[in-house]
C-alpha cells in the first residue's frame, strides 16, 4: 500500500514556524541522536524506565504510514520533536507517543505533534488515541488535558491510561483557533514591529532596490536600528554598510533580502544561522515567473525558512509599512508618502500592494499598516487578520486577493475579525459563475463586505472608519438640486436602501424653518439658494427622526460660496450623531474640497456616496444576524457511506447506488424501477398499483400514468423525446413546492451547497453549514432545511463527493422527499499547501 510522505508546516507558542515531515530509513541515525540526547530523567518518562534508544529510533524512521505513523520535525540540522502511532488490534484505535527535546519545551510543540496525529489519524478512519503516561510525567499529561479533546483517564500502579476522542468538536476547534491565533500573532511582531532590521543588497548604486528600501526605512523614521548590508560594504542613505549578516554585532529582528533570485536561498540560510528571526524577500525570479525553476526556488527557500523556525513576507513583496510611533516602519521600494491612520491595507499584488497605498495617500486616508504579501510562500492574508484582530490601532482592514491558500481558515478568521471591525475585500481574478458564487457565499458568511473596485474599497473605508452604521435602510437626503435628489434616488433603490418617509413632526417641523424650501418630502430640495444654515437645519430634524438611519447631503456650490466652509459647518453640526452623515458637497468647478481632517466623508457623485452607504448597511445587516451554531444531524451514518464510495473509482454512480448513499446520510428518496423497454415498464407500473411518473432523466418526465395503454403510450413518447436513454417508472409522488439542492466539491474552496427552485438561481453556501445558513437556504421550510443540513454534512464526510444533484425535492408541510438525484465521485481533494494555519 503507497502512502504519501506527510508534511505539515506548524506555529508555535512563540511563533516559530517549523516542517513536521514523515521520516524516512535515512533519519534513522538523527532520530537515535535525539533521543540519546534527551536527559536521563525525559528518557525515563518516555520510554517508562531505561531502555535502548535504537529501537525506537529505527521503528520511526521504518514506519510505513498505514499501521505506524510518525512525524518528526527538525531545527537547523538537528531532530528535535518525535512523534507517532501505532494501530491497534481494534480497528478504529491507536497508541500514541511523543517526545520533545528539552530546549523548545514550553512553545506549544507536544500539542502541536498531537494536532497533526489526530487530524491525519481521523482521516484514516481512527476515532480514539490511547496514551499510557507515568504519573510524574505532569509536562505530558498537561498536553493531553489542554489540547481540547475529550479525555477519559484512568490511574493505576503510578501509570495514567488516558483515552482521548478524536471526533470534531467546536471545543477542540476553540482551542486550536485560540493557539494559532496568539502564534501568529507572535510571529508577526519580528515583521511588524522589529526592533532592528537590516536590508541585504543595499548599495549606493543608482536604481538599487535595496538602497530605495533602506533610504525609504531612514526617511520614514525607524525607531530601532537599520543597517544597510552588502559585500562591498560602501555606505548607503549616511550609513555604513556591512559586508555581511554575520559582521553585524547582534543579529536583527527582520532582514530584508533584496538581491538576486539565485542568490536569496543562501541569504536566508546565513540569516537563520545569524539568528534572524523573520524575512522580508523584495527579490522576484520565485513562482511569479510560473517557470518550474522559479517554483523550485520558492520551495527550497521555504524549506530553510521553516528549518529554522523563521517567518517569510514573499518573495516578489515590495514593502511593509507600520505607522505606530514606537515602531515608524517603512520599508517600501518606492517613495510614498504614508500618514498614520486606522485603515490596515494587504494585497496580494506587490505592484498593485504599492498604488493602493499610494491612492489611500492621496485620499488623505492614514494607514495602520501596511503589508504587500507577493508571492505568499509563508505569511499569506490569514496571519495579518490574525495580528489586525488585536491591533488596537487597526479600525477597518483592506484586502485586494486574488486567490485563498487556505479558504476554511480565511472562513474562520475573517468571521472572527469582522465580528469586532469591518472587512473589505477587492477579489481580482473573476472566472468560473460557480466559483464566483462560492466565493460570494463565503464572504457573506464570514462577514467580509466584497466589492467590485478599488475605488469602491477606498470609498467605503471612509465611512466604515468615520461614521457610526446606520441602523437600517431608510435614508433622507437633503439638496439643493432636484436632479441630484433624482439620481440619489435611482442609486438607493439600485442598491438596496430605500428613502425614508419622515415623520409628521419632521414635516412640521422643516414646514416652519424653511418656509422657501422648493420641496418638504424625501429628497428635501432647499433650492439653489438654500444657505449653510438652512442645510443643518434640514440635515439636524433628519437625525431627530427615529423613522430615518442615514442622511446624504448633496449640494453643488454654484453661488460663489465656498464649499469648505459648508463641509466644516456640517462637521460640528454632525460630530456627536449616531448616524451616519455623507455628502457631496462640490463647487462650481466640480472639484472636491480640499480638507486637512475629515469625519464626514465627501464624495464626487451622488451614486459613490450612495455605494458606501449601503456597504455600511450591509456590515450593520451581517452583524444583527445570529452566529449560529452546527447543526445536529442524527441519523447520518458516516462509515457506511464512506465504505459506499471507496472502491466506486471516479463515476457518476448508479441509481440504486444514490439510493443508497442518500439514505446513509438519512435522505429520502422515492425508489423508481430501471426499465428496457415497454413491457417492463407496463409491469413495473402494475406493481406499483396507481399513477405512476415515467422519465429519463431531470428533463424528460411523464406524470400522470395509470394503466397500460397509458404507460405504453407514455413510453414511446419519451423515445420520441429521449431516444433510447434510460427509463424509469416511480410512483406519482403526492403535489408540493419542487425545490433543487445541489452540492459541488469546488476546487478552491471545498463542499459548496446551493438551494433554489427550479428555473431560478441557486442560493449559496459553503460546509460546514450553521443552523442559520441553512434556515436562509431553506426559507422557513423545516422539511426542505433538513436535506439541505444532511447533504451538507455527506459533502463534508465524503471528500469523493463531486457533485449531487437533488431536483426535484418534493416538499409537504413536514416532509421532503428526493424524486431524482445524481451523484458523480471524483478524487478525493488533496492538501494543496503543508501550512496547517
Amino acid at each position: 500500500m503507497f502512502v504519501p510522505e506527510l508534511i505539515r508546516d506548524v506555529i508555535l507558542r512563540d511563533g516559530s514556524a517549523l516542517r513536521l515531515r514523515s521520516p524516512q530509513p535515512s533519519d534513522e541515525a538523527d532520530i537515535k541522536a535525539f533521543f540519546d540526547a534527551l536527559t536521563p530523567e525525559s528518557r525515563y518518562l518516555r520510554f517508562h524506565g531505561i531502555a535502548r534508544t535504537d529501537i525506537p529510533a529505527r521503528d520511526y524512521a521504518q514506519a510505513d504510514g498505514d499501521a505506524r505513523v510518525a512525524l518528526m520535525a527538525r531545527l537547523g540540522d538537528r531532530v528535535v520533536a518525535v512523534a507517532g502511532y501505532d494501530r491497534l488490534n481494534e480497528p478504529e484505535a491507536a497508541e500514541v507517543a511523543f517526545a520533545v527535546s528539552e530546549d523548545l519545551r514550553g512553545r506549544g510543540m507536544a500539542t502541536r505533534l498531537l494536532e497533526q496525529l489526530a487530524e491525519v489519524a481521523a482521516e484514516r478512519g481512527i476515532t480514539r488515541f490511547d496514551a499510557e503516561v507515568l504519573g510524574d510525567n505532569r509536562q505530558m499529561l498537561r498536553v493531553f488535558a489542554n489540547a481540547g479533546f475529550d479525555v477519559q483517564r484512568r490511574s493505576d500502579f503510578g501509570e495514567v491510561h488516558l483515552a482521548l476522542d478524536l471526533r470534531p468538536s467546536e471545543r477542540l476547534a476553540e482551542r486550536i483557533a485560540d493557539r494559532t491565533h496568539a502564534a501568529a500573532v507572535a510571529s508577526l511582531r519580528p515583521l511588524l514591529a522589529p526592533r532592528s532590521v537590516a536590508v541585504v543588497g543595499a548599495s549606493s548604486r543608482p536604481g538599487s532596490v535595496g538602497g530605495a528600501v533602506f533610504r525609504s526605512i531612514v526617511a520614514g523614521g525607524f525607531v530601532g536600528v537599520a543597517t544597510p548590508v552588502h559585500p562591498d560594504g560602501g555606505v548607503v542613505a549616511s550609513s555604513r554598510a556591512a559586508r555581511s549578516l554575520a559582521d553585524l554585532d547582534e543579529p536583527p529582528d527582520l532582514a530584508i533580502l533584496a538581491v538576486p533570485a539565485a542568490e536569496v536561498v543562501g541569504v536566508a540560510e546565513e540569516a537563520a544561522r545569524c539568528g534572524v528571526r523573520a524575512l522580508l524577500v523584495v527579490s522576484t525570479g520565485f513562482s511569479d515567473t510560473d517557470e518550474p525553476e522559479g517554483r523550485a526556488r520558492e520551495e527550497a527557500l521555504l524549506e530553510a525558512v521553516r528549518a529554522h523556525g523563521l517567518r517569510l513576507v514573499g518573495p516578489n513583496a515590495p514593502g511593509v509599512v507600520n505607522t505606530d510611533p514606537a515602531v515608524g516602519l517603512h520599508a517600501l521600494v518606492g517613495e510614498i508618502a504614508v500618514r498614520p491612520g486606522a485603515l490596515a491595507l494587504a494585497s496580494q499584488s506587490g505592484a498593485l500592494g504599492l498604488a493602493l497605498l499610494g491612492q489611500a495617500a492621496a485620499r488623505g486616508l492614514g494607514i495602520s499598516s501596511f503589508l504587500a504579501l507577493g508571492n505568499r510562500a509563508d505569511v499569506s492574508t490569514n496571519d495579518v487578520l490574525e495580528h489586525w484582530a488585536d491591533d488596537p490601532r487597526t479600525a477597518v482592514v483592506a484586502l485586494y486577493m486574488e486567490s485563498f491558500g487556505n479558504p476554511r481558515r480565511f472562513s474562520q478568521v475573517s468571521r472572527r475579525v469582522s465580528r469586532r471591525k469591518p472587512i473589505l475585500a477587492v477579489k481580482g481574478g473573476r472566472g468560473r459563475a460557480l466559483g464566483e458564487a462560492a466565493t460570494d457565499a463565503l464572504f457573506r458568511q464570514a462577514g467580509v463586505l466584497r466589492v467590485e473596485s478599488t475605488q469602491t474599497l477606498f470609498e467605503a473605508a471612509e465611512v466604515l472608519e468615520r461614521q457610526p452604521l446606520p441602523r437600517g435602510r431608510r435614508v433622507g437626503v437633503v439638496t439643493n438640486s432636484g436632479g441630484l435628489g433624482v439620481v440619489a434616488a435611482d442609486a438607493c433603490a439600485a442598491r438596496g436602501l430605500e428613502l425614508a418617509a419622515p415623520s409628521e413632526e419632521t414635516r412640521a417641523r422643516l414646514a416652519a424653518a424653511l418656509p422657501d424650501a422648493d420641496r418638504l418630502g424625501n429628497p428635501i430640495d432647499l433650492g439653489l439658494r438654500a444657505s449653510p444654515a438652512d442645510d443643518l437645519e434640514a440635515v439636524d430634524a433628519l437625525l431627530a427622526d427615529d423613522l430615518v438611519d442615514a442622511v446624504l447631503v448633496l449640494h453643488v456650490e454654484l453661488g460663489g460660496g465656498d464649499p469648505a466652509h459648508r463641509l466644516e459647518a456640517l462637521e460640528l453640526a454632525t460630530a456627536t450623531t449616531s448616524k451616519p452623515v455623507v455628502a457631496c458637497v462640490l463647487g462650481a468647478s466640480g472639484e472636491l474640497p480640499e480638507r486637512a481632517t475629515w469625519r464626514v466623508p465627501n464624495y464626487r457623485f451622488p451614486e459613490n456616496a450612495v455605494r458606501a452607504l449601503s456597504l455600511a448597511a450591509d456590515r450593520r445587516d451581517w452583524l444583527s444576524r445570529p452566529m449560529g451554531q452546527a447543526p445536529v444531524v442524527e441519523g447520518l451514518d458516516v462509515e457506511r457511506a464512506r465504505a459506499l464510495v471507496a472502491d466506486a473509482g471516479e463515476r457518476w454512480l448508479e441509481p440504486g447506488e444514490v439510493e443508497a448513499l442518500l439514505d446513509a446520510a438519512g435522505i429520502r428518496v422515492l425508489p423508481a424501477i430501471e426499465c428496457a423497454d415497454a413491457d417492463a415498464a407496463v409491469s413495473a407500473a402494475q406493481r406499483i398499483a396507481g399513477p405512476v411518473a415515467l422519465k429519463a432523466g431531470p428533463d424528460h418526465v411523464l406524470l400522470g400514468l395509470e394503466g397500460e395503454g397509458a404507460v405504453r403510450a407514455g413510453w414511446q413518447e419519451l423515445v420520441r423525446r429521449a431516444g433510447d436513454a434510460r427509463a424509469f417508472v416511480q410512483p406519482l409522488a403526492d403535489a408540493g413546492t419542487d425545490a433543487v439542492v445541489h452540492a459541488v466539491a469546488d476546487p478552491d474552496l471545498g463542499p459548496v451547497v446551493g438551494v433554489g427552485t427550479r428555473g431560478t438561481p441557486l442560493a449559496h453556501r459553503l460546509a460546514p453549514l450553521t443552523d442559520v445558513d441553512a434556515d436562509e437556504l431553506a426559507a422557513d421550510a423545516p422539511a426542505l432545511r433538513d436535506v439541505v443540513v444532511r447533504l451538507a454534512a455527506l459533502s463534508e464526510a465524503v471528500p469523493e463527493l463531486a457533485e449531487a444533484d437533488l431536483q426535484p425535492v418534493r416538499v409537504r408541510d413536514d416532509e421532503a422527499l428526493v424524486l431524482d438525484a445524481r451523484v458523480r465521485l471524483g478524487p478525493a481533494p488533496e492538501r494543496r499547501s503543508a501550512k496547517t494555519w
